[in-house]
């Protein structure tokens, strides 16, 4: 049975999308099947790994509102073992559509537990919110992973998401992956001194590895690329495989990064 994993933090421009294209072409490198769920209406990872949002058709919203899953919803990535279940704008109605509904919160789950046999990971891209997309998210997962940019206003966030983690955990068994440190500047001292206190803070939760800046990763979709296929030799593709790699390890070794919230 594959594993779900939400990337989630209400603060925007941290590295949520970029986690989430990275990480699954690197499980994916790694040999694992992938599908990435695509919730942010911006549909920045749709765009990021090669597909032009307006020629969508079916999307996250088809995929979480339609009583089957339409199996043409999801689509394959010019990644070999990574597919999408892309977004578009029409997701923006999602809050409108299930405001009648019962359990509203946790309608991607059942549609997400129908296919989750057929994968090894499911990620799940989250927009900037804590509202009704995220819910569903969390409701849907196993596990979340939260990444935090180091820079000032990365606790704010972060406690944020943690409190919302605790709130979910009251209904249903999900866990802190990892908190991933992303952004970092070597020449910023300051920098450093967040990596430092999320450390200190979260000492069983944070991972080893760290994302620094790169142009390699801005550019990347830019190209319809992830930074694995774009530049595979470049500092942001070996960060982010070690990433991968440390996932599995914590996984298929039996340790685990939570220990509860």
């Amino acid at each position: 049975m594959g594993k779900v994993i939400a990337i989630a933090n209400p603060k925007g421009g941290v590295g949520k999308t970029t986690t989430t294209m990275n990480l699954g072409a690197s499980l994916a490198f790694e040999g694992k099947k992938v599908l990435i769920i695509d919730l942010d209406e911006q549909a920045n990872a749709t765009i990021g790994l090669g597909f032009n949002r307006e020629n969508i058709t079916l999307d996250s919203l088809d995929f979480i509102i339609n009583p089957t899953v339409d199996s043409s919803i999801i689509l394959k990535t010019d990644v070999n073992n990574l597919y999408i279940v892309p977004s578009s704008v029409r997701l923006s109605k999602l809050e409108e559509v299930l405001v009648t509904t019962t359990n509203k919160k946790r309608v991607l789950a059942q549609k997400v537990a129908m296919i989750k046999d057929d994968y090894d990971f499911i990620l799940i891209d989250c927009p900037p919110s804590l509202g009704t997309i995220v819910d569903n998210a969390l409701c849907a997962s196993d596990s979340v992973i939260i990444p935090v940019e180091c820079a000032f206003y990365a606790y704010d966030a972060l406690t944020q998401m943690v409190k919302k983690i605790n709130e979910v955990q009251k209904t249903k068994d999900i866990k802190i992956e990892g908190i991933l440190l992303t952004k970092l500047d070597n020449r910023n001292t300051l920098g450093f001194k967040v990596v430092d206190k999320v450390r200190y803070l979260f000492p069983n939760k944070t991972f080893n590895t760290v994302i620094g800046t790169s142009s390699h990763i801005q550019e990347a979709p830019m190209h319809g690329k992830s930074v694995i296929s774009f530049s595979p030799n470049s500092r942001g593709s070996k960060e982010y495989r070690e990433l991968a790699k440390e996932i599995l390890a914590n996984n298929d070794g039996g340790k685990d990064v939570s220990t509860g919230v």
